[in-house]
Formats: structure tokens, sequence, C-alpha cells
């Protein structure tokens, strides 16, 4: 049941980007206006998917879970979930500074966007079990063995 939910963890900024943009396209002035809704919007998408991961983790699940029916499969397992982690509560952090210190001027709406798209690549990518699995998984191994628990 839980492993269904998997794709909403790269799925909720992707989605927030896409509709934020969408509306940024469309309404330019008005969006530029709005900048501190979109932030806790995309702010809170990234949360969301951070929850969701941490549930995962904590519940130890792990497969394969087939986004849509397609042929493109998540791989979930420890290594991906604490790289996802790690990766979200980082894109987390330089959201939250983002807020707290930048000046609300042209861009800013565009900064937040390419921050929530990049935070669901990345999510995408630490669950897609490619040949970068392999570059990381031996660093959150060792980091998995010394008894840093998450």
């Amino acid at each position: 049941m839980l492993l269904n939910l998997t794709w909403l963890i790269p799925g909720l900024p992707i989605i927030a980007s896409v509709i934020v943009m969408g509306l940024f396209l469309s309404f330019n002035k008005t969006m530029n206006r709005l900048t501190k809704p979109v932030s806790y919007f995309l702010i809170s998408s990234i949360s969301f998917s951070e929850i969701i991961n941490f549930i995962l983790l904590k519940n130890d699940i792990s497969g394969n879970d087939i986004l849509f029916g397609s042929g493109f499969e998540l791989i979930v397992d420890r290594p991906a979930l604490l790289f996802a982690e790690l990766t979200g509560l980082i894109f987390l952090l330089i959201m939250l500074f983002s807020f707290a210190k930048l000046k609300r001027r042209i861009g800013y709406v565009r900064y937040f966007v390419f921050l929530g798209f990049l935070s669901g690549f990345v999510y995408l990518l630490s669950f897609s079990g490619s040949s970068f699995h392999y570059f990381y998984d031996p660093l959150i191994s060792s980091l998995d063995k010394t008894g840093f628990s998450f």
C-alpha cells in the first residue's frame, strides 16, 4: 500500500512547479506580486514529499513501483530513500532560507519554480536505479553502517 505512494515523492514538487509555471505564463504581472503564496505552495509540496519519504524510510519499505502502467519504474530501497531524504532536506532548507532572505523582485517566482523542478528531478534520479545509484550507494551505506539514524 505505501509503495504505491512512491510516485508522490518526485511528483508533488514537479506537479506544483507545473501549476505555478502555467499560472506564471498566463498571469505574469499578478504572479510576480503573489510571491508569498507561491513560496508557501512550493515549500509545502517539498515538505509533503519529505513526509512521505520519511514514512517509507521508517517503515523500511522497498520494492519497485511502476508509474501509471508505463515502462518507467521507481526502484525503492533504503539507500535511495536515504539519499532522497537528504537531498530533499537540502532543497527544503534552500527554499526556506531563500524565502527568509531574498528580496521579492522579478525572477523570484521563476527561481522557486526552478528549485521545485530541480528537486523533483533529483528525487526521480534517486529512485531511477541508474548508474548514479552505484556512485552514492557506498557513501549512504557507510553512513548507515555507522549507526547514524534518521
